[in-house]
């Protein structure tokens, strides 16, 4: 999922090609079932279920 929310970020920043760049992956962030499994993984520390969600509805804008 690391491109998921790196593209995610990029078009936060204003990256406008970071969209169509997400749309090319293969596996999206609404692929994500919220198991919750990875939030206790990330080396980031950060609740990736509950940011998959979040970007799923920013790109189905």
């Amino acid at each position: 999922m690391g491109l998921v929310n790196k593209y995610y970020d990029l078009a936060l920043a204003g990256d406008a090609m970071a969209a169509k760049h997400y749309e090319k992956l293969t596996v999206k962030a609404d692929a994500c079932i919220g198991c919750g499994l990875c939030d206790d993984r990330c080396p980031f520390h950060t609740a990736q279920s509950a940011r998959m969600k979040e970007i799923a509805a920013y790109f189905a804008k």
